[in-house]
């Protein structure tokens, strides 16, 4: 039973691997602005439009408008946001991308993650 429990475990971990190996970390401005920029970006209630001119704008959960503003600064994208009427401290973060899959790490990759799926 033991065995099994490993070999099971041992499966899920290369699962995993195999499925994050083929995320590509975004490292530049360019690469960001053809992956990502001007994209509809949804996550559970919400979705964003970063656009390439440095602005972001979308519609969180209960239909509070989102608004902000972004730079690339070195490897990450920094952004000032406002939810409604709550505003968020300034950040920037981590982004890579797995196909349709564009996740953003907080606290320049040591933070929280989200992911987004890219709508069509």
């Amino acid at each position: 039973m033991k065995s099994m429990t490993i070999q099971a475990v041992a499966a899920i971990v290369l699962c995993i691997a195999a499925t994050t190996a083929n995320a590509k970390d975004i490292r530049k401005e360019s690469q960001f602005l053809e992956s990502v920029a001007g994209k509809k970006l949804e996550s559970g209630g919400t979705w964003l439009v970063i656009t390439p001119d440095g602005k972001i704008e979308g519609v969180g959960r209960n239909d509070v408008k989102i608004k902000g503003a972004w730079v690339w600064n070195k490897k990450f994208w920094c952004r000032n946001v406002v939810a409604g009427q709550k505003k968020f401290p300034e950040d920037c973060l981590e982004v890579s991308i797995d196909g349709n899959q564009v996740k953003f790490v907080r606290k320049k990759g040591k933070g929280d993650a989200i992911v987004y799926t890219i709508a069509n």
